[in-house]
């Protein structure tokens, strides 16, 4: 089993990024890999509340975030300077989520084997 990081740096609804590394993150955990995510820069975004935009044909895909406990993906980080920068509390968040700073990021990316930026 390896240990790997997918780090989330995008903002929702603006690309496609954010949904295909939630699908990356749900696949890699099916096959039995030790997954954790960081939220990072604008990525932040994706964990407040939203709604269906259909006006733009885009489901609110980080509902799904709530199926990280069905593929047992429990490791789930923010970058708390991220969250500074854009005055969020981790009140508004939806999901459960671990804030770090710089140094513990750095200490996170130090102990995985696959780091996969999104």
């Amino acid at each position: 089993m390896r240990n790997i990081l997918v780090i989330q740096r995008h903002a929702p609804f603006n690309s496609s990024h954010g949904r295909e590394a939630l699908d990356m993150l749900l696949a890699l955990a099916a096959v039995e890999h030790n997954v954790s995510v960081l939220f990072s820069a604008d990525a932040v975004y994706q964990l407040l509340p939203t709604l269906d935009q259909p006006e733009v044909k885009l489901k609110a895909y980080p509902r799904s975030f709530k199926l990280f406990s069905l593929y047992d993906i429990e490791q789930v980080y923010v970058c708390q300077a991220s969250l500074l920068q854009r005055n969020i509390s981790s009140s508004q968040l939806n999901i459960a989520a671990q804030l770090l700073d710089a140094t513990q990021i750095q200490q996170l990316i130090s102990q995985q084997q696959q780091v996969i930026c999104s």
